[in-house]
């Protein structure tokens, strides 16, 4: 069991790391959209990079919080892509996945 205070500190830094990224996705997507017409589309490529990036820092923050904590407890957190509900776009959550327990007293 994941103690709460563990878990919103996982949460947090999931969030800053949010928080420090998506001001300046934002910012590069507005600039790239209003430029799109005369780049023919190119003003999204650096959109499109800052975003992996992202998407990248927080599977490293991910993998680095099952190593730390979760792992231990049997849990694997990782990013995955969704299909949102309400609608036909793409959206990114943190799925939280339960190990398996492997029998270490069972003869090979």
């Amino acid at each position: 069991q994941v103690a709460p205070e563990e878990f919103k500190t996982s949460i947090s830094r999931v969030n800053a790391c949010l928080r420090k990224n998506l001001p300046v996705n934002v910012k590069w997507l507005l600039c790239g959209c209003l430029c799109c017409c005369c780049t023919l589309g190119c003003s999204l490529w650096p959109v499109v990079c800052l975003n992996k990036r992202t998407r990248r820092s927080i599977q490293k923050l991910l993998e680095w919080e099952n190593n730390r904590l979760y792992h231990k407890l049997g849990l694997h957190w990782k990013l995955s892509k969704r299909k949102c509900e309400t609608s036909n776009m793409m959206e990114y959550v943190i799925l939280i996945e339960f190990l398996p327990k492997y029998p270490i007293f069972r003869p090979d």
